[in-house]
């Protein structure tokens, strides 16, 4: 019962979050599309590592869907849009948020939810984190690929 309240907690806290974002309209515009695009990259991820009995969840196959959904659409989307707006535009800025942000989510949070049992991780924690951080980057190039393609959402001015 503990993990479904973590997971689910998990999910509304990121959600809540967004309350505090300014321009929430213009933000969720500009950043829907890299936000889709890392959702997918780590559904492929989770798919991958779920076929190989890399990743599992107490439960079964059912507590698993819903814990890499409430994952997938809860935090990591509101992460995704929160570093953007944080870094506004500025490589070395986001790099660096996604860099504290993946060390403390691949060390400390990935250990605590292995102890509470929410989910099990069977990588090292530094390829894990390796996996994250390049993934992040990967996004920040896929934002790029998309303000060049419509150049109008590229006002962080106004963030």
């Amino acid at each position: 019962m503990l993990q479904v309240w973590i997971r689910v907690s998990l999910f509304l806290i990121s959600w809540l979050s967004v309350i505090f974002l300014p321009n929430k309209k213009e933000l969720f515009v500009r950043y829907l599309p890299v936000c889709l695009f890392s959702s997918l990259t780590v559904m492929c991820e989770i798919f991958y590592f779920t076929t190989h009995k890399l990743w599992t969840v107490k439960g079964g196959q059912k507590n698993q869907t819903h814990t890499a959904f409430l994952l997938l659409f809860g935090p990591y989307i509101v992460l995704t849009m929160w570093f953007f707006y944080l870094s506004k535009g500025k490589f070395l800025l986001y790099a660096l948020i996604n860099l504290v942000a993946d060390i403390i989510y691949a060390f400390p949070i990935i250990a605590l939810f292995k102890k509470l049992n929410v989910f099990q991780i069977k990588v090292k924690s530094i390829h894990f984190f390796l996996l994250i951080f390049a993934d992040a980057l990967l996004n920040f190039g896929f934002q790029k690929v998309i303000e060049k393609i419509y150049p109008k959402t590229n006002n962080y001015s106004n963030s």
